[in-house]
């Protein structure tokens, strides 16, 4: 916007300088300021060099053919310095024969301000430069703040699972086979006692040694059950595998047990792929609905190429169904995929 300023008040003093000497007519001065102002912003705004050469060659031939609009020459130098560099002497060669102290005074003039110019805005580029490099490095940063956040939370959350399994261990392997003593104990002690007194209090110690050892399994059994997360076991599961995925909704709070049946048969379908398959892509699916739990894996091996013979893998899946009353399914249809029909409740 500087620049158009500038050569628009340059167009003006050429103009009236003109005018003044009697080389313009009144009627003429406005078209001619209009004139040279657009066509110095021309040159500047198209972005075509192909097009700016072509203006720049016409402008230096028009005023070789007429001498008397040599007063646009103040506003065709400095355009023609910026667009062309080098080839921009040229533009003179029209005031050999009509030499204009007052043309190279503003030609000086006007280079000088879009110079400065220039240099301003070099320095705005560059600071805009900076800016956009200083927000990508914030943007770096809090992505790195981030990673390490979930990192911090994940490690954090591992701490507290295996503290817990070490409680359970130790709960286990302490107070529990401590309880489990006392309670034979006291049976034999009972059995051996004559006295009915004694006899009855000691099965009622020994009941309430049997409620207090059902009520820590059962708090072992929570923080074993809290311990698994089974999407995060397949998915750490599935994590080596290329082109591996996991679709997994289940908002039910899911049995220790069940879980683990889950991750198993999910894991001996995956070591069967990996050792038969010649497949790219491996697929678990886990989706709860109303009354059912359904799990699928698919792969899209050649079947016709893999001898579907029931080793120990997929008997232990199929073994594992049995026992749970699940549906087991095996299909061929779209390269080998083992279908499991979960209700809930079993």
């Amino acid at each position: 916007m500087s620049k158009i300023i500038i050569h628009f008040i340059v167009a003006v003093i050429v103009n009236l300088y003109e005018f003044e000497q009697g080389n313009i007519a009144t009627e003429s001065l406005v078209l001619t300021v209009l004139l040279g102002f657009s066509y110095s912003v021309l040159i500047n705004i198209i972005p075509d060099k192909k097009v700016k050469s072509v203006l720049f060659a016409l402008g230096i031939i028009a005023l070789l053919m007429f001498p008397q609009y040599i007063f646009l020459l103040p506003l065709l130098a400095p355009s023609a310095y910026l667009n062309f560099n080098r080839f921009s002497f040229f533009i003179f060669i029209p005031l050999f024969g009509n030499f204009r102290p007052l043309y190279l005074m503003l030609i000086g003039l006007t280079l000088l301000w879009d110079f400065v110019l220039a240099n301003k805005d070099a320095e705005v580029v560059s600071l805009r430069e900076e800016k956009y490099n200083l927000l990508d490095d914030v943007n770096r940063l809090s992505e790195s703040i981030d990673v390490l956040r979930v990192e911090k939370e994940r490690d954090e959350t591992l701490a507290l699972l295996d503290e817990r399994n070490r409680i359970s261990r130790e709960i286990h392997d302490t107070a529990g086979h401590t309880l489990s003593a006392a309670v034979l104990n006291l049976k034999a002690l009972s059995m051996t006692t004559k006295e009915t007194e004694t006899k009855e209090n000691l099965l009622t110690l020994k009941e309430m040694l049997e409620n207090g050892l059902q009520d820590i399994r059962r708090v072992m059994y929570d923080l074993r059950e809290s311990s698994f997360d089974l999407e995060n076991k397949i998915m750490e599961l599935l994590e080596p595998v290329e082109n591996s995925n996991l679709t997994y909704i289940v908002n039910s709070n899911l049995s220790y047990g069940v879980k683990y049946d889950i991750f198993a048969i999910v894991r001996e379908a995956l070591t069967n792929y990996i050792k038969h398959s010649d497949g790219e892509h491996f697929k678990v699916y886990l989706v709860e609905s109303d009354k059912f739990l359904v799990l699928k894996i698919e792969d899209d091996g050649t079947v016709a190429d893999r001898e579907i013979q029931e080793g120990l893998g997929l008997y232990s899946i199929r073994k594992k169904c049995e026992e749970r009353d699940w549906k087991f399914n095996l299909s061929t249809r779209r390269g080998f995929g083992i279908h499991v029909l979960m209700e809930k409740g079993k």
